[in-house]
């Protein structure tokens, strides 16, 4: 399905409310972002992936180790791009380390600089974006200025990995009680939602409405698959190739 730049759909409501100042604002960040992209490297340099699975999942739900089989179901070369990683990148670190927070903006301009790499030319698997409503915004307009400035149209797919509260939160706790024993930088390292059963369910609620709920209004412009995550690794793993063979090649 093509979505145009001039779709009502990112018009949100003609404008008015919350939404449509919240969209407004998305639409200037994106705006922005494309312009420095087409003065560094030209519209005809502006060469992203044919293909991109937008891969999301609720907390404990196995994003992390499924990402490469999903690469491998899909014959993609490379390495998942995993959006939270993109923040050791220099710019990101430079901005960091001045005392700046990376917002939407940065997030935005660093994943679409990434895209652009020629290693995800056939495709790519975006690890943990969208999450929130803007970001979503911004996908919708992704979507719409590659379709005025390529003429073969772009391929994106919605995956979430899903899981119910009761689940997640058990994984979530296991995952901070192995990596408490296991020592080292992982015990360093461990989230304290992994540790606290109260952190652990407002951050699944967390993805719930902030993450889930939005992905939901992409359903009616790009193929959407929503994998049930319970059971074993090899069960999802069946279950997401049986969703990939779905999805045009």
């Amino acid at each position: 399905m093509s979505l145009r730049e001039s779709d009502p759909e990112l018009v949100f409501a003609n404008g008015e409310g919350a939404r449509g100042v919240a969209a407004a604002g998305a639409r200037a960040i994106f705006d922005g972002v494309w312009r420095e992209l087409q003065e560094e490297r030209g519209s005809a340099g502006l060469l992203f992936p044919g293909e991109i699975f937008w891969l999301n999942g609720a907390p404990g739900s196995g994003k992390g180790t499924n990402t490469e089989f999903i690469m491998r179901e899909r014959r993609y070369e490379g390495v998942p791009i995993v959006v939270s990683d993109l923040l050791h990148d220099p710019r990101a670190r430079r901005l960091m380390d001045a005392g700046g927070l990376v917002g939407d903006r940065e997030v935005l301009a660093l994943l679409l600089r990434k895209l652009l790499d020629p290693q995800f030319r056939a495709g790519a698997v975006v690890d943990g974006f969208p999450r929130t409503q803007t970001q979503v915004d911004f996908l919708r307009m992704f979507f719409g200025r590659l379709n005025t400035l390529h003429s073969a149209v772009p391929r994106f797919h919605i995956l979430v990995l899903f899981v119910d509260e009761e689940e997640s939160v058990r994984r979530q706790l296991k995952r901070g009680r192995e990596a408490l024993a296991s020592g080292g930088a992982a015990a360093k390292n461990v989230r304290k939602t992994d540790l606290d059963p109260g952190l652990a369910r407002g951050r699944y609620r967390v993805f719930m409405e902030q993450t889930f709920a939005p992905l939901q209004t992409l359903r009616s412009i790009f193929a959407c698959h929503l994998i049930e995550a319970h059971g074993s690794v090899d069960d999802v793993r069946r279950r997401i190739a049986a969703g990939l063979a779905g999805a045009a090649a």
